[in-house]
């Protein structure tokens, strides 16, 4: 394999020796695999050399002893194939004895004190405070480099603490507010978004050349390097790179901090903004676990309900099941006489026919009697909502969150029903005498808080004739309540809705009015389909499936009935159901 850049652009293969030694985040080992902004940028290189000058390079990571022993390989190499990776600062010092490439990354280090430690105003504050503290730096870095210069300075005495070059600054210098530090600023701003509480000395922010790769004084691939770095089409990818690692907003503040004049005044303003974003977001956080634990609390409740209705049912249906066994136990016991074996049969399967409608029964009247309080929660709650001027936020939160959690229970009793009657289950008809004011009159009633609050008016009107009609008052009652509702609906705010009835010739005819948008041609021949949604949209938000009106068309020809449109395009909806008498 070639050694130097010029014997690789001959051989087009080449081998790198990269010596690096962890500097989060500029290149760290985690779960065994090499991660870091270094990392990834000389492997961007990789593509670099194979797209632009056919090389094929591979590089062999070597772990270093420590920081400084990178700086004592590049002093004397063996060979120039070698680069060091480990968040090297450009000096001039060091650009005596080794090669840098082009800087990839603004240089700018911090004077950082510990936690608690108060921002001197004067040079003359900084060397008291400073005085006789403990000072960490790692061995060969430039961070000790300028702890010397500030001694020199401020002609102060401290104590200096020595790391390992895996250890963290940041990390020694917060375990006591004795101990202060230099450090790069990209990783001070990393620590103060993490929520860290260390202070910085704002009369010492140091700008240096920039950050680079080092290699050996008598190494040529220095070359291409700088020509990666300068290329248009991989700056945009080396960006993209130490923004994955610093932030893109932390890297776009940097780079536009290198070339300002007031560099203390721009990272000051720099810490207040992440400190407040850091206080939003816990603020944040805070109010989304009280909500989520509101959401929890009546989740159980409705959860704890359904399942009281649940082991209500069960229990009526294992008692049932047990009758049906005692029937069927005197059953095989009379089994002497055909003839009354046969007749109690007879009887024992009527039964259980009973039995089994019955259950089915009580099972709508159950959901239609608990969407009745759960329109009326509903109800109260849409009517506080309107007036909760003088609630507090979370008194009108938790109001929604009721009224929410009461209208997704009535959707799901109301598709438990609707789907049952949509797959064409055979309704059981009950002869009996309905008074139809009365019927006509609670459905108004029912749905005036609704219509109200959409500023609609509802009324229901009566012509001459009998106001009663021998038909099953629960099928009528469920046919008119999905008309009205269709119409409250569907129907814009400061328009009207009506409900009349009148009595014909061996008819009674029941007729929902409205003033909402119509149907089009399209429409009414898709009119009674099931799960049909229309042109037309609820006004206020509703959700519609698509089920009322093949519901109504079902149970009018259960009831014997007919059901029509009678409405021009764009001119309101009549529905008329006609029922005989």
């Amino acid at each position: 394999m070639s050694q130097t850049w010029g014997q690789a652009q001959n051989s087009k293969t080449a081998t790198l020796d990269v010596y690096w030694f962890t500097s989060v985040p500029f290149i760290y080992e985690e779960q065994g695999q090499l991660k870091g902004l270094e990392y990834d940028l000389l492997m961007e290189f990789t593509e670099y050399l194979k797209e632009t000058h056919g090389v094929e390079l591979s590089t062999r990571w070597v772990e270093a002893e420590s920081f400084h022993s990178i700086l004592d390989i590049m002093k004397n190499p063996e060979k120039p194939n070698i680069l060091g990776a480990s968040a090297f600062s450009i000096t001039e010092d060091r650009k005596e004895y080794l090669k840098f490439s082009e800087a990839y990354l603004p240089d700018i280090t911090v004077l950082v004190t510990g936690q608690g430690t108060l921002i001197a105003r004067t040079y003359q504050e900084l060397k008291e405070m400073l005085d006789g503290r403990v000072a960490v730096t790692i061995k060969g870095t430039n961070y000790e480099n300028l702890l010397r210069n500030l001694k020199d300075q401020l002609n102060i005495d401290f104590e200096t603490l020595h790391i390992h070059s895996d250890q963290n600054i940041l990390d020694n210098i917060s375990v006591s507010a004795n101990r202060f530090g230099f450090i790069d600023l990209p990783i001070y701003l990393m620590l103060i978004k993490k929520g860290g509480d260390l202070t910085r000395q704002n009369l010492y922010n140091v700008r240096g050349t920039g950050y680079g790769v080092t290699m050996p004084k008598f190494s040529d691939w220095q070359t291409p390097f700088n020509q990666f770095l300068s290329d248009p089409r991989y700056q945009e990818k080396v960006g993209l790179i130490i923004s994955r690692y610093l932030g893109a907003e932390l890297y776009e503040f940097i780079e536009n901090l290198y070339g300002g004049t007031e560099i203390g005044t721009s990272i000051l303003t720099k810490e207040k903004e992440l400190q407040l974003a850091l206080i939003k977001n816990a603020n944040l956080k805070l109010q989304k676990d009280r909500n989520v634990k509101r959401v929890l609390i009546l989740g159980i409740t409705f959860v704890s309900i359904f399942l009281g209705v649940i082991g209500f049912l069960f229990f009526k249906n294992r008692r049932n099941t047990r009758l049906l066994v005692m029937q069927k136990d005197q059953i095989e016991a009379q089994q002497n006489d055909i003839r009354q074996k046969n007749e109690q049969l007879m009887n024992r399967n009527m039964q259980l026919i009973a039995l089994n409608e019955e259950k089915n029964v009580l099972m709508k009247v159950f959901a239609h009697d608990l969407r009745s309080p759960l329109g009326h929660i509903i109800g109260l709650s849409d009517f506080l909502n309107a007036h909760a001027e003088q609630m507090s936020e979370e008194d009108k939160e938790l109001l929604t969150q009721i009224g929410t959690g009461a209208k997704r229970i009535n959707q799901m009793i109301s598709k438990i029903l609707d789907v049952e009657v949509a797959e064409g289950a055979r309704s059981i008809v009950l002869r009996e005498q309905v008074d139809i004011t009365q019927i006509t009159q609670d459905i108004v009633s029912r749905y005036r808080s609704a219509a109200a609050q959409k500023s609609i008016e509802i009324e229901s009107t009566h012509r001459h004739g009998d106001q009663t009609i021998e038909t099953d008052h629960m099928l009528l009652f469920l046919v008119l309540e999905n008309l009205v509702s269709n119409a409250v609906k569907f129907s814009n705010a400061n328009t009207r809705v009506r409900l009349e009835t009148d009595r014909q010739e061996g008819a009674v005819l029941f007729k929902v009015c409205d003033q909402g948008p119509g149907f089009s041609e399209e429409d009414r021949s898709l009119l009674f389909n099931r799960f049909q949604k229309l042109s037309a949209k609820p006004t206020g938000g509703e959700q519609s499936i698509g089920l009322g009106l093949s519901i109504v068309k079902k149970y009018v020809g259960d009831l014997g009935g007919k059901v029509w449109l009678e409405t021009p395009n764009g001119t309101g909806s009549t529905f008329i159901v006609s029922l005989p008498v």
